[in-house]
């Protein structure tokens, strides 16, 4: 098994630290030696052995010390010298006294005297790690020396040898069993157990490190902050943003990007210290903690904006970027995590607003807008699957007899903590961020099975009137996605109108125009949406497959406001309408708000219109009974004056 540079370092790291209790117990078991050298025999238990091994293993033992005190990292080396010597030198005294002593009670003496120290040899040999050699060693020399005891227990019993002996002998090697196989068994749990520590720490290293550039990541970011928050020590927060790397990973390619990605990194982390914790979040976003003043933040913030400016030769390339980097403050500026990454990350896009490259403090005041904005990007995401989306049906109705002739269908968003938010604020979001092409195609499938519904219930053929985004309608698969909706719906396709903006039909006029002559050839009905604010380029009217126009509400509003020269308002209509008789396209008047703005327009000739004079949007039950009912306010032919 190979080992990397850091178990490495780690394993010489331990022996070191068992070089001190072993500069420590060496000379002791040196003195022990020596005692026993000069004591042995006037205490009567002198034997040949011992005067020849005694200072012997006083003369290894003082030199192994000599040699660890001056060789640290040799320590492997001396231990198994120590415990091959030490080994040799139990055993061969076993052999001695058994079968080279007299019998008698000197040779338990002998026993007792010397082989206490038999529990040292199995801690050095197995307790210090990385001993592959003592360790052998020392098996070995258990072996051999149970070997040797049976030899003499077994002929003890056909000569008679002393029971105290064979008594004294019996039990040492039972303690030495006892003793090496608890040795073994608490090593290898020790080793397993170490080694388990060892695994979850490099696994929660790598869930806590951002692969590419060594940085902590946003779950380790997310500790550090909850832990200054829990012990409310004041930091700042440094939302970075690298500015144009986009371009460099679509022009250089992901790899050179990774480069670049990585040097920043090593910049940001030349900055590091014992005030200062640095972090990817993602991509090309970093997040720096700076605990201390926001004076000192705010310094470093600028420090950084010139060190990151600073051109990257990446791949044989020069790569210049820059950073637009947000700053908030704890507790100033929020007491959670979240909120305080959201202030950065708000001051930050204040800056790529500005012109890129600076620095920016978040402010409240001018930056809830900006702050809801991105709050309202993040939750429209989940909105469609979380069925916050619905919608509903305004009548469009004959300014005649009041009879419903269509429903323009109409988009809501319920947020569940948010409440009610206007598709003027969001739908101009979905547009930027490509969302409105999957909520578009949703509204119109639902559009589309509303109506079957309807038609089912009522017997009666009812138009659903749905509009549609430029930027959906770009799309090259759009005419195969209604006659997607139409036919999962089984709706007929004269059931469904289109409802499209001027800009949308002037911006690429080749396209729109086959586009709406395959809806056309389908029996899809289009209708020109608030006309008179965009192009007003008469000539599409002419050329293009419409079937019917919608005056915007702007101009409906001017027939019944004085200071508006209603006068002008008046001609604009009047002459709209005029060149919808020609062409012979049907004329909507939308924002209808008062009786009289009505009554001005019967009498220009106007036959149909919507606003919230005759009914405001409806749920689909509601707008189901304005259909089937015979009129929503007073006809024409009634004497009763409109208010």
């Amino acid at each position: 098994m190979s080992h990397s540079p850091n178990d490495t370092n780690t394993d010489l790291h331990t022996d070191i630290e068992w070089r001190r209790p072993l500069l420590l117990a060496l000379p002791v078991a040196a003195l022990a030696f020596f005692i026993g050298l000069v004591l042995d025999v006037p205490s009567g238990q002198g034997s040949a052995f011992d005067q020849v091994m005694y200072p012997l293993a006083l003369g290894l033992l003082v030199g192994l010390s000599t040699a660890l005190w001056f060789l640290p990292r040799r320590i492997n080396f001396v231990v198994t010298i120590l415990v091959l010597a030490m080994s040799g030198f139990f055993l061969g005294k076993l052999v001695f006294i058994l079968f080279f002593m007299t019998q008698d009670y000197q040779v338990q003496l002998q026993m007792t005297e010397t082989f206490f120290w038999i529990p040292a040899l199995q801690i050095l040999s197995f307790f210090i790690p990385n001993l592959q050699g003592a360790r052998r060693a020392s098996i070995a020399f258990f072996v051999l020396f149970f070997l040797v005891s049976a030899v003499y227990l077994i002929k003890s019993i056909f000569i008679g040898m002393s029971l105290g002996i064979v008594y004294a002998l019996t039990e040492l090697n039972l303690a030495n069993l006892t003793l090496f196989v608890v040795s073994n068994a608490f090593i290898g749990f020790k080793e397993k157990y170490v080694r388990s520590l060892s695994e979850q720490d490099t696994m929660r290293q790598i869930i806590v490190t951002d692969l590419l550039t060594g940085l902590p990541n946003r779950q380790r970011l997310n500790e550090v902050m909850d832990q200054a928050l829990s012990e409310r020590r004041a930091f700042s927060l440094l939302f970075i943003d690298m500015d144009g790397f986009k371009v460099i990973n679509d022009t250089l390619g992901h790899v050179s990007g990774d480069k670049v990605l990585q040097e920043t990194s090593q910049r940001l982390i030349a900055h590091q210290g014992a005030k200062v914790f640095v972090a990817r979040l993602s991509g090309d976003e970093f997040v720096i903690l700076v605990f201390d003043s926001p004076d000192e933040a705010l310094s470093l913030a600028r420090t950084l904006s010139g060190s990151l400016a600073v051109p990257i030769f990446v791949d044989g390339h020069i790569v210049h970027l820059s950073a637009s980097i947000g700053m908030s403050v704890y507790p100033e500026d929020g007491s959670k995590v979240q909120d305080l990454i959201q202030h950065a990350d708000t001051a930050m896009y204040v800056v790529k607003m500005d012109g890129k490259r600076g620095v920016r403090r978040f402010e409240p005041e001018t930056d809830s807008a900006i702050e809801r904005l991105h709050l309202l990007e993040r939750e429209l995401r989940q909105a469609l699957e979380d069925g916050q989306l619905h919608l509903v049906y305004q009548p469009i109705c004959s300014l005649d007899d009041g009879v419903v002739r269509k429903l323009e269908t109409l988009l809501r968003w319920t947020h569940p903590t948010l409440g009610v938010i206007s598709a003027a604020e969001f739908i101009p979001i979905a547009e930027k961020n490509g969302q409105i092409v999957s909520i578009g195609t949703w509204a119109l499938q639902a559009a589309c099975h509303q109506a079957q519904r309807w038609n089912n219930l009522t017997g009666r053929a009812i138009t659903v009137c749905v509009n549609v985004s430029p930027v959906q309608f770009i799309q090259s698969n759009f005419v195969d996605v209604v006659r997607q909706a139409l036919s999962a719906a089984d709706l007929p396709a004269t059931a469904l109108e289109i409802e499209l903006t001027e800009s949308t039909v002037m911006r690429r006029l080749d396209m729109v125009k086959a586009a709406l002559q395959d809806l056309q050839i389908l029996g899809v009905k289009i209708a020109i949406d608030d006309f008179g604010t965009g192009y007003s380029s008469l000539s599409y009217l002419r050329d293009l497959p419409i079937n019917s126009i919608k005056i915007d509400k702007s101009f409906i509003q001017d027939l019944s406001a004085p200071r508006r020269a209603p006068q002008f308002a008046l001609a604009i209509v009047e002459a709209v309408i005029a060149i919808a008789d020609t062409l012979d396209l049907q004329v909507v008047a939308e924002g209808i708000e008062t009786g009289k703005q009505l009554e001005m327009l019967r009498d220009l000739g106007c036959t149909l219109g919507q606003g919230y004079f005759l009914s405001a949007p409806l749920e689909e039950d509601a707008a189901l009974d304005a259909f089937i009912a015979p009129v929503l306010f007073t006809p024409r032919s009634a004497t009763t004056p409109l208010h």
